[in-house]
């Protein structure tokens, strides 16, 4: 018989607490570390209309699900406009973000962050913020 290292666990959107990652951006930490995962986090992003996520880059593997509203994912250089299911992977060390396209509706996503980097160490996921450029930002 096989011995559980760890245990299933189920988390409780409306029990999660939401923290503001960046202006008019939500996150909900749906499942972390401290939950018991080895190699993945999750969680969900709600975007208030026009409002997204500054240039930055993880030290991890990242997959963005859209699951309400319409995106835009800029990735070195590449805008491409993301609609509801529309999945993307980001490798380790890509500068990118994410946008509401949407002046007037939210925008929810699932991001899921591996906590192994391209050495398959096991390490604690970063956010480093880099220069906006990278990301191809349209000017204001």
């Amino acid at each position: 018989m096989n011995k559980t290292l760890y245990k299933p666990v189920v988390s409780k959107y409306k029990e999660i607490e939401p923290f503001e990652m960046d202006e008019g951006v939500q996150f909900h930490d749906m499942m972390m570390k401290e939950m018991g995962p080895k190699t993945i986090i999750v969680g969900l992003a709600t975007f208030e209309p026009g409002k997204g996520l500054p240039c930055h880059i993880h030290n991890v593997e990242e997959s963005v699900t859209i699951l309400k509203g319409n995106a835009f994912c800029d990735v070195e250089g590449v805008r491409t406009a993301l609609e509801p299911y529309d999945t993307s992977f980001i490798p380790a060390n890509i500068p990118h973000r994410f946008v509401n396209a949407s002046e007037s509706e939210e925008l929810i996503i699932l991001w899921a962050y591996s906590q192994i980097d391209e050495s398959l160490k096991q390490v604690d996921v970063e956010r480093i913020i880099v220069d906006t450029e990278l990301c191809m930002l349209p000017k204001k």
